[in-house]
C-alpha cells in the first residue's frame, strides 16, 4: 500500500514538473533589422499572400487593429504552452505569431483569414476552441452526454428505491390490516 502510495504521489509530481517546464520563458528575442527595400520576409510577403490568398478586408490599424489582434490572439494555441494563447504566453514563438497576425490584419486579412492561415499552418491543434465537426463533435457532445447520463442514472436509481420503498409499506400495511381486522 505505501509502495502505490509513494508511486503516486511521483507520478503526480512528474505530471505537475512537466507542464511546468513549458511554460519556461524563452531567452530574449533577438532584433531583427527592417527588411531592405523590396526584401520580402518568409511568412510577411509573397509567400503569406499565395497561402491567404488576396485580402479580403480593409487595412487596419490603431486601436482598431491592437483590438482585431487580440481578438485573433485569444483564439489561437502557444505552440510552445499549449495550455494558453498567444495572447497570455510570453513564448518567443507568441510573440512572433501576435507579429504575424498584426502583420496580417494591418495588411487588410480578414480575422477568418488570419485564423485560417494559423491553422494551415499549424494545424487544427493550434485554435483554442476546435470546430465541432468530425471526432471533434465527441468532445463537443461529451459533456452533454455525461450529463443525460448522470441524470438517468439518478432517476432510475430513485424510481428504483421508490418502488422498493413502495414494497415494504404495502407489507406493512397489510400486516396492519389483517392485525387491526382479527
Amino acid at each position: 500500500m505505501r509502495r502505490a502510495t509513494a508511486l503516486l504521489g511521483l507520478l503526480a509530481a512528474l505530471a505537475f514538473a512537466v507542464p511546468a517546464s513549458a511554460q519556461e520563458p524563452d531567452p530574449p528575442p533577438r532584433v531583427a533589422l527592417p527588411p531592405a527595400e523590396g526584401e520580402v520576409r518568409p511568412g510577411l510577403g509573397v509567400e503569406t499572400s499565395h497561402e491567404l490568398g488576396d485580402p479580403l478586408g480593409r487595412p487596419l490599424s490603431g486601436e482598431e487593429l491592437d483590438r482585431a489582434v487580440a481578438e485573433v490572439a485569444a483564439d489561437i494555441r502557444c505552440p510552445k504552452c499549449q495550455a494558453l494563447s498567444i495572447a497570455d504566453s510570453g513564448a518567443a514563438s507568441a510573440q512572433a505569431m501576435r507579429a504575424e497576425a498584426r502583420s496580417l490584419l494591418s495588411q487588410g486579412y480578414t480575422r477568418e483569414q488570419v485564423v485560417g492561415y494559423f491553422e494551415q499552418r499549424y494545424g487544427e491543434f493550434v485554435l483554442l476552441e476546435p470546430r465541432a465537426r468530425g471526432l471533434n463533435l465527441v468532445v463537443w457532445a461529451a459533456p452533454a452526454g455525461i450529463v443525460l447520463l448522470g441524470g438517468l442514472l439518478v432517476a432510475l436509481r430513485v424510481r428504483q428505491r421508490r418502488r422498493s420503498a413502495d414494497e415494504g409499506l404495502d407489507a406493512y400495511l397489510r400486516q396492519v390490516e389483517q392485525e387491526t381486522a382479527t
